[in-house]
């Protein structure tokens, strides 16, 4: 099955030819999307076009328990949406600027989709260990993010401030998970094995590629290119046998102010089935598939097989705002790693 997606996804691409009848605001991976747009319009279309949309992350959630602000409200871009993180789609949702989310994502498991059904998760990544294994000595590879406390890794922790972006979500679902008295605990724990943190997933993967760290907390799609190079590593998926690994799902929604809406709809349904979050695992290293029986590549688990962080993101995106001001004091406590030299970057 994966082979015949890879297959599919390497046919000519132009589209047949008419006006766009839909826009899809976008910032996952361009090439990916193009490919699902043009077997759409192949196929019964609608045609649609891509715009290139950068999120704002949790910095555009208003405060206050997740509750839209009194601000005025601003539509989505696009007719449709399909973002890598669901901040704006919650946002949205809040604001009551989303149509129904299309009937084609039923089959997508609870947590990883709009309990009002406005927007609805194709595919996500999930928050890993990223383990240098030349450099675990007589050690085994951290399972767990207990043992990142370890006096064995002391300076050899690196991980994204928790400050904006997936990292901030996962720390507050950690808070969830774990309650407050048990993550705070953690925090001065791991403050005082004095991890390195740095601003971005690309430069933690930089940090174990080149020996600085021996494990970082990433993304799986961090993870994903860290793995294709030439480097000795090892992703784990962590907390399989306590709260789980933190997977934060992609969004999917449809913008009331679509200039057609039924072509939106149209798309939204054929975006949200389960053949196009296929095609994402296939084309886009890290992401893992939501629902069950989709095949993966190698490396890559599904979070169907996996004990997850059962916390739904409107929960997370809630509980933001409660969280973000300790986070950020606590990431501003800890000295800043040196620069990664340029010999230290992989090629």
């Amino acid at each position: 099955m994966l082979v015949s997606v890879l297959l599919l996804s390497c046919k000519e691409t132009a589209q047949p030819g008419g006006p766009a009848e839909a826009t899809l605001a976008t910032n996952l991976h361009p090439g990916m999307v193009d490919t699902v747009l043009n077997q759409i319009a192949r196929n019964g279309g609608p045609r649609a076009e891509r715009i290139a949309e950068v999120q704002a992350g949790a910095s555009a959630l208003p405060a206050g328990a997740g509750q839209p602000a009194p601000a005025p409200s601003q539509a989505p871009v696009g007719d449709v949406r399909w973002d890598a993180d669901p901040y704006g789609a919650i946002a949205a949702a809040a604001r009551g600027e989303l149509l129904p989310a299309p009937p084609s994502g039923a089959d997508v498991p609870p947590l990883w989709k709009d309990p009002s059904g406005t927007w609805v998760a194709v595919g996500g990544r999930a928050v890993v260990l990223l383990v240098a294994t030349d450099e675990l000595g007589d050690h085994g590879a951290p399972v767990r993010f207990t043992a990142l406390t370890e006096p064995w890794l002391k300076g050899k922790v690196a991980l994204p401030a928790p400050t904006g972006g997936m990292a901030l979500a996962h720390f507050a679902a950690l808070y969830q998970a774990w309650g407050p008295e048990r993550m705070e605990a953690w925090l001065k724990q791991l403050k005082a094995n004095e991890p390195q943190l740095y601003d971005t997933d690309d430069q933690v993967r930089q940090a174990v590629v080149s020996g600085r760290a021996v494990v970082g907390m990433v993304a799986s799609d961090e993870a994903a290119k860290a793995a294709a190079s030439a480097a000795h590593v090892l992703a784990v998926y962590p907390n399989q046998k306590s709260i789980g690994t933190f997977v934060w799902p992609t969004a999917l929604s449809v913008a009331k102010s679509a200039k057609d809406p039924d072509a939106a709809q149209r798309l939204a349904q054929r975006l949200a089935d389960r053949s196009t979050e296929q095609l994402l695992v296939a084309r886009v290293p890290g992401y893992l598939p939501l629902r069950e029986g989709i095949p993966v590549p190698p490396g890559v688990r599904s979070a169907s097989n996996l004990v997850v962080v059962s916390v739904d993101p409107a929960r997370i995106t809630a509980d933001i705002a409660a969280r973000k001001g300790a986070l950020a004091e606590w990431a501003a406590s800890i000295p800043k790693p040196a620069p990664l030299s340029a010999e230290a970057r992989p090629k």
